[in-house]
């Protein structure tokens, strides 16, 4: 072969594998490989800002094996998001950001999340507790839906859900979630008695909750849709009491109103941190979770500036008295709480009846 030709075929072999590489984003440049790099389904604004800043930056400093990471923010649309990846055959999302109870069961349901290594769930259960950790993640941004009373329209508050459910020694005009029928099931529950211990594995006796449920159907006059309208149905009076989420319900006191909370029989509302099934970087998806449950103060920075409760049981030394004592996840808070039958709800039948039975209830 003469010289001239060796040039030709070294340049065009050259070329050819440029191109290659350019087309399947591997070159050394801007574009990185999966490896290198994770997706995360959030919520925008101030939620992604600290999760970056609270989080992520420290996961790299401390020599993370992901060094890039993107958000989509996909605010109360994550189900459907990664429902629709998964429709098309290309999962483009690694982790979910607290992830709401409800999605993050269904899509487990529907086989859309990744199951975690039996040595990492062992390890987050060492580390955050049992109730804290399933199969397919670890729960993070938690509330409490608590019993809240405006003391200036009240004599007395009730101190659990069934004193909350009784009409004739609680005549006042109440709120609840108009969004949520788990939650409002879940309270009702215990006003029939089913211990709180009980209430995450007992399947919900339908009949039974919704005999409680009519107790007090008259006395509602709001069933709220939303954490602002929660506040504002607080504010303007319309009514005396209501089963509100913990962060709102302190926002209420620090304006002023005269509240009181009562956190017994509160219902734990978890979100999770979760890898979607078929993520495109799982193994650096589950690095960064592990990094991040064995992580207390950082944990701590997150809940202190954006109000939710975290997982970790040392959180809490890293905060003020009074910012712990407003947490759910406080062991004092966490232990007097029922958590709702999160697996049960997401089995289709079960869904199905609680919500069409609950959306007669609120037709009245």
């Amino acid at each position: 072969m003469s010289r001239k030709w060796k040039k030709t075929v070294t340049a065009l072999m050259v070329a050819a594998a440029t191109a290659l590489l350019v087309a399947c984003g591997g070159s050394d440049g801007d574009s990185s490989s999966a490896g290198d790099s994770l997706v995360i389904g959030g919520w925008g604004g101030t939620i992604d800002k600290a999760t970056q800043k609270h989080y992520i930056d420290k996961y790299i400093a401390d020599g993370g094996d992901v060094t890039k990471f993107s958000f989509v923010d996909a605010p109360s649309a994550q189900l459907a998001r990664v429902e629709a990846q998964a429709k098309a055959g290309k999962i483009e999302w690694d982790l979910i950001d607290s992830a709401p109870g409800p999605e993050a069961y269904l899509l487990n349901a529907k086989g859309l999340l990744a199951k975690l290594p039996s040595d990492l769930k062992q390890e987050l259960v060492d580390e955050l507790g049992e109730q804290r950790v399933t199969d397919f993640g670890f729960s993070h941004a938690n509330v409490g839906n608590v019993i809240v009373c405006n003391m200036d329209k009240m004599d007395s508050c009730p101190r659990n859900m069934k004193e909350f459910f009784d009409p004739k020694k609680f005549p006042q005009t109440r709120t609840i979630a108009g969004n949520n029928p788990l939650i409002n099931a879940t309270a009702a529950e215990l006003a029939a008695g089913v211990p709180r211990q009980d209430t995450a594995t007992t399947p919900v006796n339908l009949d039974q909750v919704f005999d409680q449920l009519d107790r007090i159907r008259d006395t509602v006059r709001v069933f709220h849709q939303s954490g602002d309208q929660q506040m504002q149905v607080m504010r303007n009076g319309e009514a005396d009491m209501g089963i509100l989420w913990s962060g709102r319900a302190y926002s209420l006191l620090d304006e002023g109103m005269n509240l009181e909370i009562v956190w017994n029989d509160a219902i734990y509302e978890p979100s999770f941190w979760t890898v979607v099934k078929d993520a495109p970087n799982e193994e650096g998806a589950f690095d960064f979770l592990r990094w991040l449950a064995k992580q207390p103060e950082a944990q701590a920075g997150w809940a202190e500036e954006l109000n939710y409760s975290v997982p970790h049981p040392k959180a809490f030394d890293f905060l003020s008295e009074k910012d712990a004592k407003r947490q759910a996840d406080y062991p004092a808070n966490f232990e007097v709480m029922a958590i709702p039958n999160w697996d049960w709800y997401a089995q289709p039948e079960n869904k199905s009846e609680l919500d069409s039975r609950f959306q007669s209830y609120l037709r009245g």
